[in-house]
């Protein structure tokens, strides 16, 4: 028969684990309930990231419509007064288009790319940032192209901003991606290194049509029409790459 010195002893010990499993369950709650509140943060950050940029390109899609106006002339006009306003407005509706389908896949591209990343950091606001910039200088380089498109300066610019987008928008992705930092750990290894190859094929035409534009400025604008399909048969050969078993989220990856 135990003693009352140990009943007391005993009593304590499982007063003491009982203690200690409170303490424990506590601590497990108020950590998942830390974890929780960081993955809201990291959600509603990544956000704000995502409806900035969408701002920031709409903002810009918007201005290169600013350059598409008639003069303003006294009088009556014709209809082949209104023909030869309309055949001078030609270049700079050209480079309209041309930038507007630029600006439309890369903010498609953005959207698809940031809808496979999970998590965001100091680097890559200061990649999306960046890239931002050159979004923003889309309107200046169209304008420049729609007035002086006869020009190899004017040509180059034009394709060195471009190239600029798509590169650093490959830098987000490569970025991001590099050892799952910020994807989900389960996507592809192929998946991924495929998506590096796709995302560098618009920027390496508009770099390669640089030289032509020097040679012949419709040279290189006809290379900047090619490109979709260029990306096109490219980002075909790429899915061959992956293999058959895909991750969720691989149906909407980006094609450029």
């Amino acid at each position: 028969m135990p003693s009352m010195a140990e009943r007391g002893k005993f009593r304590d010990f499982v007063a003491a684990m009982k203690t200690k499993r409170k303490d424990a369950s506590s601590f497990k709650s108020t950590q998942n309930a830390s974890d929780g509140i960081e993955a809201v943060n990291n959600q509603i950050g990544l956000e704000r990231i995502v409806f900035f940029s969408d701002a920031v390109m709409a903002i810009a899609i918007t201005l290169l419509a600013i350059d598409l106006k008639l003069p303003e002339l006294n009088g009556t006009l014709t209809a082949s007064d209104l023909a030869n306003l309309l055949n001078n407005l030609g270049p700079r509706l050209m480079s309209f288009v041309i930038s507007f389908a630029v600006v439309g896949i890369y903010w498609v591209s953005h959207h698809r790319y940031f809808g496979l990343i999970q998590r965001y950091d100091g680097v890559l606001m200061v990649l999306n940032l960046l890239f931002l910039l050159f979004i923003v200088l889309m309107p200046f380089v169209a304008n420049l192209f729609g007035h002086y498109g006869y020009l190899p300066l004017a040509i180059s610019s034009y394709a060195i901003a471009v190239a600029a987008i798509g590169l650093v928008m490959s830098a987000i992705w490569l970025y991001a991606s590099h050892n799952h930092r910020l994807v989900d750990k389960n996507l592809a290894a192929e998946f991924i290194r495929t998506r590096n190859i796709v995302a560098l094929v618009v920027p390496v035409i508009f770099l390669i049509s640089i030289p032509f534009a020097w040679l012949n400025p419709f040279a290189a604008m006809f290379i900047w029409w090619i490109s979709p399909l260029v990306s096109l048969i490219v980002v075909r050969t790429a899915d061959r790459w992956i293999k058959p078993k895909r991750h969720p989220k691989l149906s909407n990856y980006p094609s450029s």
